[in-house]
C-alpha cells in the first residue's frame, strides 16, 4: 500500500475522533438504537472479528455513518459540546509494528500535532502500542488515545478521544474498553468471568437434553410433512415454551442482565439455531 494511501486510511479514523459532536447529534434521534446494538453482537460472531466492550452507557454509532476503514464508534456523555468517544479502525499494511509507529509519528509531526510514545499496554488481543496525541480542533485542544496491534497484514487502530481538559474524567472508562481489545470467537467471550460462562454452559447443556428428549417425543404425535415445519412447530408448543424455554429466556434475563439486550437476543437466536439443527 501506497503511503499516500496509508496516511488518508489513518487521518480517516483520527478523524472520526474528532467528529463525535456529529454523532452525539445523530445518536439523540437515532430510532434504531437496538438494531444497531444488534448489529454489534452480531458482528462479533464472525471468526476473527476484533472488537472491545465499550463503556457502559454508551452508545454505538451507526456504521453506515462511518467511513470503511472504521468498524465501530461508540459515544459518551459530556457536559462540554464535545462528548468523549471511541472508535475501532484497521488498515492493510504490510509491515510491522515498528514500522506503522515510525509512519504515524511523520504523519502526526506534518500535521503540527503533538504525539508521544507512551510504550504498551496489555490488551486480550496481546501486547499492543499505547501512544498518546494532542490536536487543535475548533472544539478546543483534544486528546486522542491510539492502542495499536499490527496482525499479519492487518493494523488495528483504537481510539479515545475527549477534550484534553475532561480526558482525566474518563480515563478508567478508556483504559478498560482498551484492555477488553480482542478477536471474538462467540457470544461466551463477552463475558468476563470464567465462572459465569460455565454456568451458561451449563445451563445450555440442560436444556439441549431437554429439547432433544421432548422432541424426540412429540415428533411422532406431530402430523406436520415437512421435517422443517416440524421442528418449528415442537419448539414452538405451548408445552415446551412453558417447561423449559420461557423458564431459560428468564435466566437469561435475569442473570445476565449487566449484558445488555443486544447480547441476550444474539445468544438465544444462536442457542434456538443450535437446537432446531440437532433434529435435521
Amino acid at each position: 500500500m501506497k503511503r499516500s494511501t496509508k496516511l488518508s486510511i489513518f487521518l480517516g479514523i483520527t478523524a472520526i475522533s474528532l467528529s463525535s459532536q456529529s454523532f452525539s447529534d445523530e445518536l439523540d434521534n437515532n430510532i434504531s438504537n437496538e438494531t444497531i446494538e444488534q448489529n454489534y453482537f452480531n458482528n462479533a460472531q464472525n471468526p476473527g472479528s476484533v472488537m472491545f466492550n465499550p463503556p457502559e452507557g454508551w452508545h454505538l454509532a451507526d456504521p453506515k455513518a462511518l467511513p470503511p476503514s472504521v468498524k465501530l464508534m461508540v459515544v459518551g456523555q459530556s457536559a462540554s459540546s464535545f462528548p468523549p468517544s471511541i472508535n475501532l479502525g484497521t488498515e492493510k499494511f504490510d509491515g510491522n509494528l515498528k514500522k506503522y509507529l515510525n509512519m504515524i509519528k511523520s504523519i502526526n509531526e506534518s500535521q503540527g500535532s503533538d504525539w508521544k510514545d507512551l510504550g504498551t499496554i496489555r490488551t486480550q488481543a496481546g501486547t499492543a502500542s499505547l501512544s498518546q496525541v494532542d490536536a487543535k480542533t475548533e472544539w478546543g485542544e483534544i486528546r486522542m488515545m491510539h492502542v495499536i496491534l499490527v496482525r499479519e497484514t492487518t493494523a488495528y487502530i483504537l481510539t479515545a478521544a475527549a477534550l484534553k481538559e475532561e480526558f482525566s474524567k474518563f480515563y478508567k472508562d478508556f483504559f478498560k474498553s482498551m484492555r477488553s481489545l480482542r478477536f471474538n470467537k462467540d457470544v461466551y467471550d463477552m463475558i468476563g468471568s470464567s465462572a459465569r460462562q460455565n454456568v451458561l454452559k451449563q445451563e445450555n447443556d440442560k436444556l439441549k437434553k431437554a429439547w432433544q428428549a421432548f422432541y424426540k417425543k412429540a415428533r411422532s404425535l406431530c402430523d406436520e410433512k415437512s421435517p422443517e415445519t416440524k421442528v418449528e412447530k415442537i419448539f414452538a408448543s405451548k408445552e415446551f415454551q412453558e417447561q423449559y424455554w420461557t423458564p431459560f429466556k428468564e435466566m437469561i434475563s435475569t442473570d445476565y442482565k449487566d449484558m445488555g439486550k443486544g447480547w441476550q437476543k444474539q445468544l438465544l437466536n444462536q442457542i434456538q439455531n443450535e437446537l432446531m439443527t440437532q433434529t435435521k
